[in-house]
């Protein structure tokens, strides 16, 4: 059953709308924009949504940058123009294709979506939605840096999942890069990629700059030695301390590895050339059941270096490090490249805790007995690199997706979810021993009226906003919840590892202070903060928790190199996006709480996307391994002074960068 809105009924907020052939053209201005439609739950756009699976999209995006397509919807009584939830598609440039969105995600259970052919990433934000509750539903485009054309051909619900065809077109040539867009430095050929890798191998008779240590160290300031890196206060500012007692600032790279993967599933005909049978490139192409992936990045390097590329590449890579002064090699990096590289590196350590039934998106059942011998079973993976002087230390996991929603309430999720859960008992417990086991006392502070607490394991929706004592209880509650989160598994690592420092969770951003709980069990307090200076967000955590902070990602991308998406912060250019480098290390270094930063990542991503649907120019080098010359420059001049920016001595880089919105999610 395919039931067509008519998008002539849906009324233009911020764009224009024209009659193309067969198709509605709309024309988005840079703050983005939206066709609306309002009405009956149920019954948006003249469509009853009852029974039906799936929004369908057939469209073409003009602009030679990906443009995210979003889909936003409000439940009643919310008269903003901030909608309750929202998804984004991503659609790349001058391809008819066709996305869909599963009406099942409405219940922000997931947070980001499957690819279907064609389609880059899909992230959803907000809490969830009921379609009973939902009076206002709109088709739109994101934010940009300019207007943005998109092309609709048809725009449906549906009660089956759709099929994705794509036009008969090439995209990618042989070497990974886009056929229809040119750029200084793209590499022309193969003859060209040859020359350039062969050039790129040189002695690796390198070592840090003249006033670093072995490790990476400042000479110019030492405490004691104890053969691991550690932390110090030294009356003024934080410190990582490296194995020999000297200072050290974690100046790093993540994803320092060969591999780039791109998704081919489905989308294999948009490619100029892909190794079908050919046993040369079997190390580029991987299978994970019905997904396939080829890496370009590793068959350029097989077609230069045959069967001996990862050495080769190796060799390049570790003398690049050094020569641009990184002394971190950084999140999901090879291990394999970690024990040949001999240089400190953090881990991300995999497989964090799970319980088989959880409260809220990747939240586990903290209070279970699951969840403590899954810890335990966690923390055993230490056990290979208990006595590395090399490893600062291990993230326990990265970007927990609960933990986007702002303001989330941890315990109001748990208090909604229906399921036989052992924190549910201990939530119970809690607010029976807190009201004396009286009901109801209870009753007159939640306005309830309930025979027994055991009638809480039924469920109660948004909870928290029945009164001022269920926001106070459940808000303590969630603290307790996220200690619990944090604590269970940081003491099972400590056992199985002590020489080595818990670097903490990686959190996206700290949406409220609830996520701060447990952060006694940290060495140091690590977020991701795409920003233009991480300052305000160290010196935050750092007054809070009293803790020495590590940025664990960041990155700048510019739009006049390769792909067309600039990641989570675009500016306008590679020398731009030295320049955002070097505020970005540099302010952040004035911060005595700062300890280090690492950019993401070493490579730019794959054309048309990578597991997930990212394609972001973001790299220190291309898909055929050239450097971003003026990125790189840059990246020296910082990391050169870097130390001293840190202990006060010199003055740190006050440019900001010429900035534009995000362009890619």
């Amino acid at each position: 059953m395919i039931n067509s809105f008519n998008i002539k009924e849906f009324t233009p907020i911020n764009c224009q709308v024209l009659d193309g052939r067969d198709s509605t053209i709309i024309t988005c201005g840079k703050e983005g924009g939206r066709l609306q439609t309002s009405g009956k739950p149920g019954t948006l756009g003249g469509i009853d949504w009852k029974g039906n699976k799936y929004i369908v999209i057939d469209a073409i995006n003009h602009e030679n940058w990906v443009v995210g397509v979003t889909l936003s919807f409000w439940e009643k009584d919310n008269n903003t123009d901030e909608a309750d939830f929202t998804v984004t598609l991503g659609l790349l440039p001058e391809l008819k294709t066709r996305l869909s969105f599963p009406l099942e995600a409405l219940n922000s259970q997931k947070m980001f979506l499957d690819r279907t052919p064609g389609k880059l990433k899909t992230v959803v934000f907000g809490n969830k939605v009921s379609i009973d509750e939902i009076d206002r539903f709109a088709l739109g485009t994101m934010k940009s840096f300019k207007p943005q054309k998109v092309e609709i051909f048809d725009f449906y619900l549906s009660d089956v999942e759709p099929d994705y065809p794509l036009p008969d077109v090439k995209l990618v040539d042989e070497m990974g890069q886009f056929i229809n867009r040119e750029w200084p430095g793209k590499t022309k050929d193969l003859d060209e990629l040859k020359e350039n890798l062969e050039e790129a191998v040189k002695p690796d008779d390198i070592s840090f700059f003249n006033n670093w240590s072995n490790y990476g160290g400042w000479k110019d300031k030492k405490f004691e030695a104890t053969g691991y890196f550690r932390t110090q206060w030294d009356g003024e500012r934080w410190w990582l301390v490296d194995p020999d007692g000297y200072v050290f600032q974690s100046i790093g790279l993540d994803c320092v590895r060969p591999e780039v993967a791109g998704r081919i599933d489905g989308i294999r005909k948009l490619h100029t050339w892909l190794p079908d049978g050919d046993d040369k490139y079997r190390e580029a192409l991987t299978k994970d059941g019905d997904l396939e992936y080829f890496d370009f990045a590793i068959a350029n390097l097989i077609r230069v270096f045959g069967e001996n590329w990862w050495d080769k590449w190796a060799k390049i890579t570790r003398r690049r490090l050094i020569e641009w002064g990184f002394n971190t090699i950084g999140n999901w990096s090879s291990l394999e490249f970690i024990k040949y590289a001999k240089m400190p590196y953090v881990w991300p350590l995999q497989d964090f805790p799970d319980t088989t039934k959880r409260v809220f998106r990747d939240f586990p059942d903290v209070f279970s007995s699951e969840y403590r011998e899954n810890s335990n079973k966690f923390a055993q993976q230490l056990e290979q690199f208990d006595k590395d002087p090399y490893m600062i230390g291990y993230f326990l996991r990265n970007e927990p997706q609960w933990a986007f929603i702002h303001d989330l309430n941890i315990a109001e999720e748990l208090m909604e979810n229906r399921e036989d859960l052992e924190s549910k008992d201990t939530l119970i417990d809690f607010l029976s021993k807190r009201y004396n086991g009286d009901i109801k006392e209870f009753n007159r502070a939640w306005k309830l009226d309930l025979s027994g607490f055991e009638e809480l394991r039924k469920g109660i929706r948004e909870a928290s906003k029945l009164s001022d004592n269920a926001f106070r209880d459940l808000d303590e509650f969630s603290k307790k919840m996220i200690r619990a989160y944090v604590e269970i598994p940081s003491l099972a690592c400590r056992k199985v590892d002590s020489n080595h420092m818990n670097l903490g969770m990686r959190y996206a951003y700290i949406t409220n202070e609830s996520l701060l709980a447990g952060y006694d069990n940290f060495d140091v307090f690590s977020i991701n903060c795409y920003k233009t200076t991480p300052y305000d967000d160290v010196e935050n955590i750092g007054r809070i928790t009293g803790l020495p902070v590590m940025i664990g990602e960041f990155h700048h991308g510019a739009l006049d190199r390769g792909l067309p998406a600039t990641g989570i912060c675009g500016v306008t250019s590679q020398e731009e996006r030295g320049k955002a480098y070097r505020y970005y290390m540099e302010t952040g270094a004035t911060s005595k709480y700062f300890v280090g930063a690492h950019h993401f990542t070493l490579n730019d991503q794959a054309a048309l996307g990578r597991f997930d649907g990212e394609n972001f120019q973001i790299g220190c080098v291309d898909i055929c391994n050239k450097p971003y010359k003026e990125f790189v420059d840059k990246i020296i001049e910082t990391n050169k002074i870097l130390y001293e920016v840190a202990a006060g001595i010199r003055k740190n880089y006050d440019q900001k960068p010429e900035e534009i919105p995000r362009v890619g999610f």
